[in-house]
């Protein structure tokens, strides 16, 4: 099912990387790729967020919503849909970080990352331009080294707006938290 859209799109990653690549793109990309291991820049932002009495109720928005975007695309398409890294098919292929053991398709890192800029983006004004900042590098740093495909991506970017949606219209309804 995969393997047309695989070479299509690990030629396009090739062309990409050969325009782009250099050594500041390496460590652009490398910290973005830290940044985004383990969902770890979300769960600290949130960790702040619930922190400040002002952003509490964001704090647990975003917490609800880490966890729904977590659960889809993690734990419930990642292993029904089964898609092959596209490292996995380059030979001699290796990174400084550890290679994800998951499968690729959709890209839970941006499902997180769009899940949360979508919850934030209306209350958080101050916010926006650095998560969506964070975000746009986070789905590069993904293609870039070859962890995920343009469409496991895109499709993350898909998931993670419906999840912040969800999330958005849950506690809009339920009023779960007040400010």
């Amino acid at each position: 099912m995969w393997s047309v859209l695989n070479e299509l799109e690990l030629s396009l990653m090739d062309r990409m990387n050969s325009i782009v690549s250099g050594n500041i793109m390496d460590i652009l990309m490398s910290f973005m790729l830290f940044l985004s291991r383990g969902s770890l820049v979300w769960m600290l932002l949130t960790v702040f967020l619930l922190f400040d009495r002002r952003y509490r109720r964001i704090g647990y928005k975003t917490s609800i919503g880490l966890i729904l975007s977590l659960l889809l695309s993690f734990v419930i398409l990642k292993p029904i849909l089964s898609r092959v890294r596209p490292f996995e098919f380059l030979e001699g292929y290796s990174i400084i970080f550890p290679l994800p053991e998951t499968f690729s398709f959709p890209s839970a890192q941006v499902t997180v990352a769009f899940a949360y800029l979508f919850i934030i983006w209306k209350d958080v004004r101050s916010l926006r331009v650095p998560v969506l900042l964070i975000s746009i590098l986070i789905c590069l740093s993904k293609t870039y080294v070859y962890f995920n495909y343009f469409t496991d991506v895109l499709a993350g970017v898909c998931l993670g707006v419906f999840c912040g949606w969800f999330t958005v219209k849950l506690f809009e309804r339920y009023t779960l938290v007040k400010s």
